[in-house]
């Protein structure tokens, strides 16, 4: 479903969407382009450029800041040399699902404590206390994992090192981020993966089948989840810096928009002002354009031909 606010793909089974919060619930499901194929095959645009803020990129593999970021640090890992549709092909061959998974996890970290962590004027600001805090300390607070169904059909691993932004702190406590049932912590799959039992025809599979499944076995999705969102409120209050004297405007019940100090009421849109807070609080495409908008570049790996899908038989990973 495509946001008519903001323009964001979401899932189709999200009542909200999960960048700006607007109602989905009279919204078509539609069929967008898949931007991360987009980016995998160098193709330059479809109804926008399809650029990209890249962090790291291989032959196998691109990593990516989030356009929709949810917290100043918000990255995307996927695979280039193969064609994964979503998670659940992983569980048919969970030795290679977990080797994939671990690719990915590895090269998305090793961006966040190079070009994040181990940036001293960004942790000093975002990060509360950010001069005591190492790599290892902070891998413990990452928010990482993989949506079912997902917004793009690539499979795609997100991680996030909180602090989340004020307006997307206020989201978490609504309930919508990292959705029950569709929000797959990063923990839980590979706990799932590491039972080494494959799953036949997992990949054409209902999600809440493949979840029973591997309960069976022994891991369950609502002791991983429930204890990851938890954790990720508790990490956001350990690590959030966010001072009020930064913050010129305070939006009240997502749209009264006040002046920040004396709360006066303010004659002004309350999706205008997040649009601003967005720009000036993601890394998304840093350092920006004179014209103030963000940058970025085409993958220099860009596939020329048809990529095998995960686990067929000309697929390096069969």
């Amino acid at each position: 479903k495509k946001c008519p606010n903001c323009g964001k793909v979401n899932a189709f089974t999200l009542l909200s969407c999960n960048s700006c919060g607007f109602s989905l619930k009279n919204v078509d499901v539609s069929y967008p382009n898949n931007v991360f194929a987009g980016f995998v095959y160098g193709i330059q645009k479809g109804p926008f450029p399809f650029t990209i803020s890249i962090r790291h990129q291989c032959p196998k593999l691109l990593v990516f800041d989030d356009l929709m970021a949810i917290t100043p640090c918000h990255i995307n890992c996927i695979p280039t040399d193969c064609y994964v549709r979503d998670l659940r092909i992983l569980f048919e061959n969970p030795e290679k699902g977990l080797a994939l998974l671990n690719s990915m996890y590895s090269a998305a970290f090793k961006v966040i404590e190079t070009q994040f962590i181990g940036n001293k004027k960004w942790k000093q600001k975002i990060l509360k206390k950010g001069e005591t805090h190492d790599a290892k300390t902070l891998e413990k607070h990452l928010i990482s994992g993989l949506n079912f169904p997902p917004s793009q059909y690539w499979l795609h691993l997100q991680c996030m090192l909180p602090p989340l932004t004020p307006f997307h702190y206020s989201m978490y406590l609504e309930g919508r981020h990292f959705t029950y049932g569709r929000f797959f912590p990063v923990e839980y799959v590979k706990s799932a993966l590491e039972l080494g039992a494959p799953i036949k025809n997992a990949r054409e599979m209902g999600i809440q089948e493949l979840i029973r499944k591997i309960e069976a076995k022994g891991v369950r999705y609502d002791e991983y989840w429930t204890a990851a969102y938890a954790r990720y409120g508790m990490s956001h209050r350990a690590l959030s810096n966010w001072n009020a004297k930064d913050f010129s405007r305070v939006i009240v019940n997502g749209k009264t928009v006040a002046q920040s100090g004396d709360f006066k009421v303010m004659k002004e849109n309350a999706d205008d002002i997040l649009k601003k807070d967005k720009l000036a609080l993601q890394n998304y495409g840093r350092p920006y354009r004179e014209d103030g908008r963000p940058s970025g570049n085409f993958y220099k790996y860009a596939k020329k031909k048809v990529l095998p899908v995960f686990l067929s038989s000309d697929s390096s990973s069969k």
